[in-house]
């Protein structure tokens, strides 16, 4: 019988990456008050059962009560090896105190187990501190699987999350298109939302779809209205777009098919950049409480989670690029993943006279790590015929990808 024992952290990836690349029998935990209190054990368990490794029925957790005494984190060790005497051990060194991976270490190594440690510069790699060469682990989590291991389930069915991103298959010639052509301009005008009628209008489009009239769209390049009216079924008058828009075509005009457009680059260019999963909206929110988040694109890259968040149009109402502080807002709550983000945005808000960043939005996005993608990175990505070296250049430069 082969055994795993892992110590819990406030990062489970090292062990779910060790439990996928070894397949014990049995699983063995090591957790204290402070990761019990964050339910880390059963968050990781429930992570791993989202990759198809059900341990519920084959785990042993043991608490240990105070993680930086040796005496403790040994009789804590010596009561789970006591389990299974006879078994193959394999330990994991890489979560823990340090005094916790000390004690494992000369615990197991006086045992003859395997002993292996995570460097997450290099997550995928099992190094073998036992003399053992490196294993490379091929699992690749998904972004629910991530966001499992920390107490977040997902919001959205996978039905409906692939049913939006079907439709956006459909609708990306388009979205590129206006990427390429007019990336700045608002597509659909209904009047002023401040209006009280008007807001009405928005709300039932926005629902229930609405009839498409001449007067509804501005002046676009020819190509903007042919690659439109394939995507969403429309017919011409008068060189404007008319016809039936259901809720998803409102809100692909309305500012969505900048979503659509980087979902879908990113996906067609996943496996030459090294990101996996991407999903086109998910949401997310913390188990036990009502209150979610949702994401305009996710995916994983290096092992962890980015996200990006997408603001078409002039934005008018957020001269100052507060959404910054909105999506920090987001971030944060994920803050001690490592998670990457992105604001993608066609607004000249964030520009300064001579359309370069601003400088207080660059260093506000600095102090977040939250990389900007303005109008004109936009618009390269969508005419440029080497999309894979420019995203990378712009997603991923200087992060060693």
């Amino acid at each position: 019988m082969n055994v795993l024992l892992c110590l819990l952290s406030g990062q489970h990836v090292p062990n779910l990456l060790s439990v996928h690349q070894f397949a014990p029998d049995r699983l063995v935990l090591v957790e204290t008050p402070g990761m019990r209190k964050q339910h880390a054990a059963d968050n990781f368990l429930q992570a791993l059962k989202l990759g198809s490794h059900d341990y519920h029925d084959r785990c042993s957790i043991h608490l240990l009560e105070a993680e930086d005494c040796l005496e403790t984190v040994n009789r804590t060790l010596r009561a789970a090896f006591g389990q299974y005497p006879t078994a193959e051990w394999v330990v994991n060194l890489t979560g823990g105190t340090k005094p916790m991976s000390i004690a494992a270490y000369e615990f197991f190594k006086a045992l003859g187990a395997r002993l292996v440690y995570i460097n997450m510069q290099r997550p995928n790699e099992l190094l073998g501190l036992d003399g053992v060469p490196t294993e490379v682990c091929d699992y690749q989590p998904t972004v629910t699987e991530f966001l499992a291991g920390y107490g977040f389930e997902s919001r959205k069915t996978v039905p409906a999350l692939t049913a939006a991103e079907t439709r956006a298959r459909s609708l990306w010639h388009g979205a590129r298109t206006i990427a390429a052509c007019c990336p700045e301009r608002t597509l659909l005008f209904l009047g002023d939302i401040q209006d009280p009628q008007v807001k009405k209008s928005w709300d039932k489009a926005r629902k229930k779809g609405m009839e498409l009239r001449s007067e509804h769209l501005p002046e676009v390049p020819e190509e903007v209205n042919s690659a439109l009216a394939d995507g969403l079924d429309l017919g011409m008058q008068d060189g404007r777009l008319v016809g039936e828009l259901d809720k998803y075509g409102v809100d692909f005009l309305t500012g969505g098919w900048l979503e659509v457009f980087l979902w879908g680059l990113l996906n067609q260019c996943a496996g030459e950049l090294g990101i996996w999963d991407v999903r086109l909206g998910p949401q997310f929110g913390r188990v036990g409480i009502d209150t979610d988040s949702e994401f305009d694109i996710a995916f994983m890259h290096r092992h962890r989670l980015a996200i990006v968040e997408c603001k078409s149009g002039a934005q008018e109402h957020d001269p100052g690029a507060d959404v910054l502080h909105k999506l920090e807002a987001v971030v944060r709550q994920f803050r001690a993943l490592l998670v990457t983000s992105y604001l993608a945005t066609t607004s000249p808000n964030v520009w300064d006279k001579s359309q370069s960043i601003r400088p207080a939005v660059r260093n506000r996005a600095a102090i977040y790590a939250c990389r900007i993608l303005d109008c004109r990175a936009i618009q390269r990505l969508a005419v440029t015929e080497e999309p894979v070296a420019v995203l990378r250049e712009l997603l991923f430069e200087h992060q060693g990808s």
